[in-house]
């Protein structure tokens, strides 16, 4: 379970689908956009059409006079002879159906306008636009308009449709990916804030500059919200702090007058007095744990920040608390050291190390195996400090890392509690780092990782 993972800084935000789901939104509008379009401008044609058709019935059948399918035939065959219908067919039937004029070959069609194909004497077959009009003798005219409307638009409907799927699609791609990438810039800005707020930094804020309406609002209450947090945190440590502090003095002149009061009494006054002065120096001890992780969190603590090498710690450190672990009939193996340089404390580094393996001699049982290794992989150097002893259940991990908080069986070897203060501040020192502390499952047993990040 990462714990304060928020150390290492976000991948910038990715657009996603976005832009490809906008480019098809794109797309599919222009394709309704095109459909509606060649609807209208096909209905406008056929209008035109139809009213020529109409116009041209008007000049055969004549208001006042015959307009029976004889006559009708010899109008048409006299108009064709002035070259005057060469644009359109015409056709009169008899009463009995039979042909009068022309020879277009056409299917029978209803009364009205209607869309129609017909062949003339070149024997091709055309599409066209027809006007059927029953005469007064039961015969029948037809005018036939050559139109190419229907098929014209169909072709010129597809070729207009593909082009305007292509471009509405790339440019809706491209407009959504100008879009999301100017949207991604200033949510940059907060998620860098916002790390970086993870990370301890509360006097990060996310910057104004360049931003406007929503934007500009939503960055200014973040920032207004990221006022009042560190205005409550930073009472809260003072609280803590100057608590510990005034505490602190009084306790530790309590403890001198108990270790002087111990020459001046009996047996059973002394095992009296020995056992207050160590509960005094037990709390005095929480409140220096305390004093420690209010600096080290409120950027405090005196620090000097250098070019550390990780495995040339580790080995001191060991050394150092190799005889502990011995002596609480435990064992420490180290593995081998890769060298990794990283920008530290080396006071805090070694203080983090120091803690982890005091915990190991004081809260696992005798005969625990524990190690301690050293990897670098992706610009971080990872230290694991692994025990085979009892570890800590995976509910209870995120939560011993908070200050006071303790796992089940606390208990230590000398029978006290500890301060519940070692893990929150572990995890503060690793915040002040820029790294992360991990709690995981050894099976059996605890492990804790370490990572820092690399220095360059």
């Amino acid at each position: 379970m990462p714990l304060g993972a928020a150390a290492f800084p976000a991948p910038p935000p990715r657009i996603g689908r976005l832009a490809v789901q906008v480019g098809l939104a794109f797309a599919l509008a222009m394709s309704v956009a095109g459909g509606i379009a060649f609807l209208a401008a096909r209905y406008q044609l056929m209008n035109e059409a139809d009213e020529a058709l109409a116009h041209e019935s008007r000049k055969l059948i004549l208001k006042g006079y015959p307009n029976d399918s004889a006559t009708l035939a010899q109008r048409v065959i006299a108009r064709r002879a002035q070259k005057i219908l060469a644009s359109r067919g015409h056709i009169v039937y008899g009463p009995d159906g039979r042909l009068l004029a022309d020879g277009l070959d056409i299917p029978p069609l209803p009364d009205g306008y209607a869309e129609t194909i017909y062949r003339d004497h070149s024997h091709k077959w055309h599409q066209g636009r027809a006007l059927s009009q029953r005469l007064p003798d039961g015969g029948r005219l037809v005018i036939v308009e050559h139109s190419e409307v229907d098929a014209t638009m169909r072709e010129m409907m597809l070729i207009g449709l593909i082009a305007l799927v292509v471009a509405g699609g790339l440019g809706g791609i491209g407009a959504a990916w100008l879009l999301t990438r100017q949207i991604a810039r200033r949510l940059d800005l907060s998620v860098s804030t916002a790390d970086a707020i993870a990370q301890g930094d509360l006097s990060r804020r996310v910057s104004l500059e360049g931003l406007d309406g929503i934007f500009a609002t939503q960055a200014a209450s973040l920032n207004h919200m990221l006022d009042r947090m560190e205005q409550m945190m930073r009472s809260q440590r003072q609280f803590a702090s100057h608590l510990a502090h005034d505490l602190r003095t009084p306790l530790t002149r309590l403890r001198g007058l108990l270790q002087a009061d111990a020459s001046h009494t009996d047996a059973a006054g002394r095992q009296l007095l020995d056992k207050a002065e160590r509960e005094c120096r037990s709390i005095i001890s929480i409140f220096d744990a305390l004093l420690r992780l209010s600096e080290i969190e409120a950027g405090r603590h005196p620090t000097a920040m250098a070019p550390l090498a990780l495995d040339e710690v580790i080995l001191d450190v060991a050394e150092t608390m190799e005889p502990v672990i011995a002596d609480a009939g435990s064992h420490l193996a180290l593995a081998p050291l890769p060298p990794a340089m990283v920008m530290a404390d080396p006071g805090l580094v070694q203080q983090l190390l120091v803690n982890l393996l005091d915990n190991i001699a004081l809260h696992t049982p005798a005969g625990t195996r524990a190690s301690v290794a050293l990897a670098v992989e992706h610009e971080q150097a990872t230290i694991t400090i692994a025990d085979n002893g009892p570890g800590i259940v995976p509910p209870d991990r995120e939560r011993v890392v908070r200050p006071f908080e303790r796992g089940h069986d606390t208990l230590r070897r000398d029978n006290t509690m500890g301060s519940g203060l070692g893990l929150a501040i572990a995890q503060a020192i690793m915040r002040f780092h820029n790294g992360a502390l991990e709690l995981a499952d050894n099976r059996p047993g605890l492990m804790v990782r370490l990572r820092f990040p690399v220095s360059g």
